[in-house]
């Protein structure tokens, strides 16, 4: 399936055995919830100059999203998604749910969608789909197929070529394995190769050790002591929260976010 490096079951495994995710507030103080902040921060400024209200917004790759609450109750989006997991999609919905969010949740690939999908949305997002397919230039076409003329697609993945990422293949290469290191470069011509034209696509966060994925490794010594991660977590966004000096960058940050308009 377009070179994918994982498949339904691995997914729909996964959904079946982690707890559902919890809901930040933008609002919230708790430096636990810094990273969330920081997203929240980071959207309103990509919509600022954008009426956003009754506009439709999809999330490819919507599985147990808490992001889709987030667009309707912040910005008045029209809720849809779209993930190829009936667990998955069962698990968005419920979240929509109980946050009480009106949305339509399509359970189909995103490279075989419904030919109504095609050319409807005037913003399209995803959040660690891309780096799972080999071919990256393919996965920006099938993604901007979605959007109207003149629409945005937000693309965020993880940094595999940063801290993160070496941590993640020196602790767990199982989950190191299943993704594709793309480079900021790589991912700004994957999007001007298919006619979107650059809006910003940067380095975002200074660290993150949350991103690393360990939850194979529960019941080892050694996933007692990488739950540490969240107390160095805290001590570095405490910093970055009162230091401006620590920026983003291509060692340490643990995501690239672009943000491209269909011409």
């Amino acid at each position: 399936m377009n070179g994918v490096k994982t498949d339904k079951s691995y997914w729909d495994y996964t959904w079946r055995t982690i707890p559902l995710p919890k809901l930040g507030k933008s609002y919230a103080k708790d430096i636990n919830w810094y990273v969330i902040w920081k997203f929240y921060k980071y959207f309103h400024q990509i919509f600022s100059n954008m009426k956003t209200e009754g506009k439709n917004i999809l999330e490819i790759g919507c599985a147990r999203s808490v992001w889709l609450p987030f667009f309707s109750k912040e910005f008045g989006f029209n809720i849809y998604g779209i993930d190829y997991s009936e667990i998955g999609c069962q698990q968005a919905m419920q979240i929509l749910s109980k946050e009480s969010v009106m949305g339509e949740i399509v359970c189909a690939d995103l490279f075989s969608p419904p030919r109504s999908m095609l050319e409807t949305f005037d913003v399209v997002v995803s959040f660690g789909v891309l780096e799972h397919f080999k071919d990256t230039e393919v996965c920006i076409a099938a993604f901007s197929k979605f959007l109207k003329p003149g629409g945005l697609l937000i693309t965020n993945i993880p940094n595999m070529l940063g801290l993160n990422g070496l941590l993640q293949k020196i602790i767990n290469r199982a989950i190191y394995n299943i993704h594709v290191p793309i480079n900021i470069n790589t991912l700004r011509r994957a999007h001007q190769i298919n006619g979107l034209r650059i809006i910003s696509c940067n380095y975002f966060l200074f660290t993150n050790l949350g991103a690393l994925n360990i939850e194979n490794l529960k019941g080892s010594l050694f996933y007692k002591v990488a739950r540490l991660r969240s107390w160095i977590n805290k001590v570095v966004w405490t910093i970055e929260r009162g230091i401006p000096a620590l920026k983003p960058n291509r060692w340490s940050s643990p995501y690239i976010n672009c943000v491209a308009i269909k011409k």
